[in-house]
């Protein structure tokens, strides 16, 4: 009898429980815009796809609205207004408790009233920027924690994207075949320094993972060539990221713990009258604790305060602290033991620090004009050390020293022009004010004191303005643009024109070109080392001119059905005025982070990068997406000595299979299984002088013969497990991410092996799991 209570309350429970999921639900707020002039859309129509009896809601006189008691899970949304093209927004997701804010830009409709049926358009076709043409892909932060090999880093979601090149052990990315110091990061619309943790001494333009938490990025922008015109001193590409708004409506708070750290994240109105709001987020590495001898914390933040007659003011700041400490193993010192390589016997310490504080302030003139000004202070220092031990353990020699501090304020304004249905205008200047102390060093031989590569401190301006016009003709889209940039330290300016082109047949195929001349200014440190001449140095670089390139880009885009879209863009890009050494297989095209370039530089080089990129994407429908990209491509320059190599970057074809899987359990839960494969061509190298290097016992390398060498090919396997559990007042979220399952090995040079007398090929085969749990309430 007991049991068979026992049993009947069981039961009961079940049944109960199953009752409370139905009656778990989350509701969404949002705001629909004119995607040109930015302006609120009232009285437009927002209706869950698919919904029995129809649900959903219309927008309000400032374009605001909120669709309540829907059941968690995924929903699409279908948002129209008369005069506007109809935009679908697939698979949202839906939970009990902190749902984003979805902000949705409708551009107007350009089709004769009855001229054609126009079909209702994905969100993730097109970029946020509404003047790119051709290689723009839009962010959607969600899609970084769900798609294998994200592991939250917007960095690492990209490398998923057609010509984009990244690795395992950090999230530097190489674009097109450029080098990964070629990207500009953007934050909320203006230049900003390196926001990678352990960026810059992991690798110029990159680092470890980005410093901003994926729950605070905003739906953003990512372009892979032929920018639009107010994107300046980039080569390579450009991450234009935003953060989002906070909920102004109700306050949500969460709570993580992972392998790698601690996530604190709060959210909420400060006023719900004038919607202002507050977000804010911190995280802490627990690597340390674990002995890795990594440590790493951030901090950012965005408060936004609307006002009825002076426009939008919004305060944000991004903050990280890194340092990381490596020593030799005390067993590799201890007496009669032998070491094997260099690196046991070496100790790496680094510290670094970046601050970004930034005011903006928006504000709307009619409903066809506004200004948007921003006010940014970023700070960025540099300290790091490297160091060997002699072979008999009594004696650490100093390898290398950085000590490199910037301090820069920036001001940008632009002023956005909607001067018709067919005619939208965007002018802008940013002006930056680049302060620097910097004192480089490093020994010239082992054993031998440090000598100085660059040591200087000073001030210097960079100056941009740029105007760009989107002109719609018929089945015709023209966007003309100009981007001028001046650099005060040398005298150097450049004038740049922007082309692109949009031709739409019908509502499915869309034919594109892109153009763009661009130039990137390089890191102050090269302009001002100290090059030795006759006994003494001197700053012979200073003069030294912007690196530019021409980009073309063809593109044909197809929509198959409602949810498949295709991609096939073939590229040319002509990099000339590159730096270069004399009579030397040195050019700067080539650079990763190497801060030590102390000699004379001529602006003679060139380089090429030639391919095709090509991308099919199912998007989210029925909890089922997938995503296939391959690049097909070649990168060579020619050096000091005009001679023709491949750039170390050539790995001729990249390849990627993404698919995903998302299932509703228990009418509230939602598991997802997800899993990446990459086909990386291998990158190359310079060959060793195999019987130099075995008589110096010392790997000797073969400059006669620049990158002749190609690494293996690499097989890159990742996948991400994830089930969020929805209930009435919270929500948790358990997530499994593994980069690299299998292993694969990444090809980082060659060092000479002590103990077998041999030379071997360094390697390093990283599988970094992360499991995580996040609480939301």
């Amino acid at each position: 009898m007991v049991k068979l209570n026992l049993l009947c309350c069981f039961v009961a429970l079940c049944i109960s429980s199953t009752a409370i999921a139905q009656q778990v639900q989350g509701e969404i707020h949002g705001e629909i815009v004119d995607v040109n002039s930015e302006t609120p859309i009232p009285f437009a129509s927002i209706t869950i796809v698919g919904s029995s009896p129809p649900k959903g809601s219309s927008s309000d006189i400032d374009g605001q609205f909120v669709i309540s008691n829907i059941d968690v899970g995924r929903i699409s949304l279908e948002v129209s207004c008369i005069g506007y093209e109809t935009m679908i927004l697939s698979e949202v997701v839906v939970r009990s408790k902190g749902n984003e804010f979805i902000r949705v830009g409708l551009r107007e409709n350009m089709q004769i009233l009855g001229e054609i049926v126009v079909r209702p358009t994905q969100e993730k076709e097109r970029p946020l920027n509404k003047m790119a043409t051709v290689s723009a892909k839009q962010l959607n932060m969600e899609e970084a924690s769900r798609y294998a090999g994200g592991f939250d880093d917007p960095a690492r979601l990209v490398s998923s994207f057609a010509g984009v090149a990244g690795s395992v052990g950090n999230n530097l990315l190489v674009v097109r075949g450029n080098s990964p110091k070629g990207i500009l990061w953007q934050i909320e619309g203006i230049p900003v320094p390196n926001p990678n943790h352990f960026g810059e001494i992991t690798g110029f333009g990159g680092g470890g993972i980005t410093a901003l938490s994926s729950t605070t990025i905003g739906n953003s922008d990512f372009f892979t060539g032929a920018f639009p015109a107010e994107y300046g001193s980039a080569l390579s590409s450009v991450f234009d990221l935003t953060i989002r708004n906070g909920n102004s409506h109700e306050y949500h708070h969460s709570f993580q713990a992972s392998f790698l750290g601690l996530d604190l994240a709060s959210e909420g109105p400060i006023s719900r009258k004038s919607n202002s709001s507050y977000l804010i987020n911190y995280r802490y590495s627990t690597l340390g604790l674990l002995g890795l001898g990594i440590q790493y914390q951030d901090l950012s933040f965005k408060v936004n305060l609307p006002t009825k007659n002076i426009g939008n003011f919004s305060i944000w700041g991004l903050g990280l602290i890194d340092a990381t400490d490596s020593a030799p193993d005390p067993d590799t010192t201890e007496v009669g033991s032998q070491w094997q390589y260099y690196d046991d016997l070496s100790t790496e310490t680094a510290k670094l620090a970046t601050g970004i504080l930034g005011i903006s302030h928006k504000n709307f003139f009619g409903e066809k004009m506004f200004v948007k000004t921003t006010v940014t202070a970023s700070s960025s220092n540099i300290i790091a050390h490297n160091s060997r031990l002699d072979s008999t353990y009594s004696s650490d020699y100093q390898l290398d020293n950085v000590e490199y501090q910037s301090m820069d304020y920036r001001i940008a304004s632009v002023l956005n022009t909607k001067f018709g249905r067919r005619h939208t205008n965007k002018t802008g200047v940013l002006f930056t004010n680049l302060n620097f102390n910097f004192k480089l060093e490093q020994a010239l031989e082992f054993g031998l004191p440090l000598s100085n590569i660059a040591n200087d401190n000073g001030s210097g301006n960079l100056m941009q303005a740029y105007s760009q016009s989107s002109f719609i003709l018929g089945k015709w889209q023209i966007n003309p643009g100009v981007h001028y940039l001046y650099f005060t330290l040398n005298d150097k300016h450049s004038l740049e024109p922007r082309l692109g082109i949009n031709f739409r047949p019908n509502d499915r195929n869309t034919w594109s070109l892109g153009y763009g001349l661009h130039s990137q200014v390089e890191k102050l440190s090269f302009y001002l080392a100290d090059v030795p001449v006759n006994g003494q140095t001197k700053q012979l670089n200073k003069s030294m001119g912007l690196t530019k390139a021409h980009h073309v880009v063809l593109s044909y885009d197809r929509m198959f059905g409602e949810r498949t879209h295709l991609r096939i863009e073939p590229y040319f890009q002509y990099l000339f005025n590159v730096p270069v050494i004399d009579n030397s297989y040195f050019s700067m095209s080539n650079v990763t982070d190497d801060f030590f370039i102390n000699s004379e530089l001529q602006n003679s080089g060139t380089a090429q990068n030639m391919g095709v990129d090509l991308t099919i994407e199912q998007f989210f429908h029925k909890g089922f997406y997938y995503l296939v990209t391959m690049s097909i491509f070649d990168s060579k320059y020619i050096d000091g000595a005009g001679q023709e190599h491949n750039t170390p970057f050539n790995r001729k074809l990249i390849s990627n299979v993404l698919v995903g899987k998302e299932w509703l359990v228990k009418s509230r839960n939602l598991f997802s299984a997800n899993m990446k494969y990459t086909y990386l061509g291998g990158g190359w190298q310079h060959p060793v002088r195999e019987s130099e290097s075995l008589e110096n016992e010392e790997v000797v390398l073969d400059y006669n013969n620049p990158y002749s060498v190609q690494n293996p090919t690499s097989h890159v396997v990742s996948v991400t497990f994830t089930y969020r559990i929805n209930k009435k007042r919270h929500s948790s979220l358990w997530s499994l991410q593994v980069l690299n399952v299998l292993g694969a090995k990444e090809y980082l040079g060659y060092q000479y092996n002590f103990k077998e007398h041999t030379i071997d090929v360094n390697t390093d085969a990283i599988i970094l799991p992360n499991l995580s749990y996040r609480f939301e309430f």
